[in-house]
């Protein structure tokens, strides 16, 4: 059952205050009544003004950055005068399971926690401890559903039903380094930068622009490939992009099993043999982030924002960013907001998300000053890089990552079978079926 908002007067009903974790007020005089002509004259009496609404909201220290939450909270106090937002955060995604505790019991130290990505909500469905925004809290009664870049919403599905709302999508693409491909001279006729529209292109460009001193040591890595903790990612972007499709027969069961990927592994085993695709990433998840923004890396497959990132440290006209070879798609997630029942402020909860995290501001800032792709389809197109538009295609055809019971088993026991397989001397296939079997015993 929906909560209502809390807006009560303290001291007339400080027994039964029913909302938001309460703020002291100061007292002041109350104002004169002609409501009740009988009633004695308390003008010049002491009371108090109406109780502070406050509203919690919860993330990591990065997404209280770059999804702007701090401002989102002086805006929304501004507007809403008695009404003060606390911003609290917390040290990874691993801790948000931490909350049920205090949910189970009925009570919370939060009203709104950001999520890093819908997967994370999956713990606390089957427990019932947070609210369906769409059969519980009726959101789109006075909110168009049709705003949402569709892939957006159903990345934040769990089945059918919406526990999440997304603030910011993530997807898999290859973040450019243009000076490099014009050093290179990796352009068209007209100038343009070619970019790989296969994985053999991919792969030839990738040699042309590794460069290495007489020693034989890098000075210049053609291709880095996020292969650590977001290899997961990686993946499903890949299969994705060259398949058209994550799933097996079954449609539940991702499979790795077919002809096109396969060729990409094997593509992937020969960049590795040749030192055109760095390891790097294997042992240190930001080598290729890090590199990229140093002006080390030509191409870089990883989240949509680096390109941006890369463009803040030595210009815009040096970076771009384009889609997966093969182009079918991508796969991403989102980090989206989610609502504990045990929050009393509900209203107030989804009326800060409507009005500031879904926002111009929060939106078209993030998507600018980060490279956070927003999730609302008109502030998208108010980007001020045109080249945003090299992957609209891709991302209406993204997928998101299954919400498997057993999703962080899968995510570490899929990047150890891939690891070793690029540097293996085993055949793709055998690869290929440890991934297979490792799939087949998950519990999903």
């Amino acid at each position: 059952m929906r909560k209502t908002l809390c807006f009560v007067l303290a001291l007339l009903m400080a027994l039964a205050v029913v909302g938001c974790t309460p703020a002291p007020a100061e007292p002041t005089k109350a104002p004169e009544s002609t409501a009740d002509a009988t009633a004695p004259d308390n003008s010049g009496a002491d009371a108090q003004q109406p109780e502070e609404q406050v509203l919690r909201i919860a993330g990591e220290s990065w997404q209280i950055t770059k999804l702007f939450i701090e401002e989102a909270a002086a805006a929304f106090e501004a507007d809403h005068p008695g009404v003060k937002v606390e911003v609290q955060t917390y040290a990874d995604p691993t801790v948000v399971s931490n909350y049920a505790i205090d949910w189970s019991s009925g009570s919370t130290p939060v009203d709104i926690v950001i999520i890093d990505g819908a997967q994370f909500a999956q713990q606390f469905v089957a427990k019932d401890l947070i609210y369906d925004f769409e059969k519980d809290l009726n959101f789109f009664a006075d909110y168009d559903a049709s705003k949402f870049v569709p892939s957006a919403l159903e990345m934040s599905r769990i089945g059918d039903d919406l526990y999440v709302i997304p603030l910011i999508s993530e997807v898999t693409v290859i973040n450019l380094n243009t000076k490099m491909f014009r050093d290179a001279g990796l352009v068209d006729a007209d100038g343009n930068v070619l970019v790989p529209k296969t994985w053999e292109e991919f792969h030839d460009y990738a040699q042309k622009l590794t460069v290495k001193d007489e020693n034989g040591v890098v000075k210049q890595q053609g291709a880095v490939i996020q292969w650590n903790k977001d290899c997961h990612g990686t993946m499903l972007g890949v299969l994705q992009a060259v398949h058209g499709s994550i799933y097996g027969e079954d449609g539940v069961s991702i499979s790795f099993d077919n002809d096109e990927f396969r060729k990409v592994f094997e593509i992937w085993k020969a960049g590795v043999a040749d030192g055109s695709f760095s390891i790097e990433t294997f042992a240190d998840t930001e080598a290729g982030r890090n590199g990229y923004k140093a002006g080390n890396v030509a191409m870089l497959i990883e989240s949509s924002g680096r390109w941006v990132e890369g463009g803040n440290e030595f210009g815009f006209e040096n970076v771009s960013v384009c889609a997966l070879p093969d182009g079918k798609g991508t796969a991403g997630y989102v980090n989206g907001v989610l609502i504990p029942k045990a929050s009393e402020c509900s209203d107030l909860a989804m009326q800060f998300i409507k009005e500031q995290l879904l926002g111009e501001m929060a939106q078209t800032s993030t998507l600018n000053l980060y490279g956070k792709l927003p999730v609302i389809t008109e502030y998208f197109d108010m980007a001020t890089a045109a080249d945003w538009a090299n992957i609209k295609e891709s991302m209406d055809g993204a997928c998101t990552y299954p919400a498997y019971q057993d999703s962080s088993k899968f995510m570490d026991e899929l990047r150890t079978i891939v690891q070793e397989g690029l540097v293996s001397s085993d055949p793709v296939d055998a690869t290929i079926q440890q991934l297979e079997d490792m799939i087949a015993g998950l519990r999903k």
